[in-house]
């Protein structure tokens, strides 16, 4: 492996530990949502994610998403009253093209990479509100 996946690796296992050694063994939501879940939809060129009203909600989730351009537009608009939590979309190559605090708004535009499957992942820890985005080819 190179370097970079090897640190990336780290990092990842590092959250996922983080999240499944926490103090709150009541909080059923650790588990994440799935692509099926309410709230989630995962399209080719079209993914959303809407969890309305969450309370104290932590999780590390990951989905492959086909993106047949070469670059997306992200759409943030949640409200988040407490906890924190960050966005990362990554390329059909691994490398990450856009990284946010859950609690961003706005619209902008990942950097480029490869057309394929690309991964969004959804770290959110303790977080109380909505957590709202999208994720489209540009």
């Amino acid at each position: 492996m190179r370097r970079a996946q090897v640190l990336r690796f780290a990092a990842m296992f590092l959250v996922v530990l983080t999240v499944a050694c926490g103090d709150d063994a009541a909080d059923d939501s650790l588990t994440g949502p799935s692509a099926g879940d309410p709230g989630i939809s995962n399209q080719t060129d079209d993914f959303q994610f809407n969890l309305p009203n969450v309370t104290g909600y932590s999780t590390f989730g990951g989905y492959a998403w086909r993106n047949t351009g070469t670059r997306a537009r992200v759409t943030q608009s949640s409200s988040i009253s407490s906890g924190t939590g960050t966005l990362i979309v990554r390329d059909a190559g691994g490398r990450i093209v856009y990284q946010q605090n859950l609690g961003g708004g706005g619209t902008t535009t990942t950097e480029t990479g490869p057309t394929g499957d690309w991964r969004i992942e959804v770290a959110p820890s303790n977080v109380t509100g909505t957590i709202n985005f999208r994720v489209q080819k540009d």
